[in-house]
């Protein structure tokens, strides 16, 4: 069974006329197969990334069908914050309570 975080079910549930980046983890899923589909889903593969996981963009109409699919999980990409480039944000090098 596919685990699909909260915004993918909101998304497949209410889609809007746009577009999302999710995250697929693969499992055991073919790789090959699955980059199709995604493209069959007129979306694209956006990126390969570590640990069997694919970065791809589609339609948010088509994301009941993406998770049809059989992998092992689904998530938006901006959920794992994946390139978003903001991991020190909270950081605060000239705190002096910090000393």
């Amino acid at each position: 069974m596919t685990y699909l975080s909260h915004p993918v079910r909101r998304i497949r549930d209410n889609p809007r006329d746009e577009t999302v980046s999710l995250v697929l983890r693969l499992g055991d899923a073919d790789a090959g197969r699955i980059k199709k589909r995604v493209e069959a889903l007129d979306g694209e593969v956006d990126a390969e990334l570590a640990f069997e996981t694919l970065r791809v963009v589609v339609p948010q109409r088509v994301v009941a069908e993406l998770c049809e699919l059989d992998v092992e999980a689904i998530e938006t990409a901006a959920t794992l914050g994946i390139g978003s480039g903001d991991a020190e944000e909270d950081m605060e090098p000239n705190d002096s309570s910090a000393r």
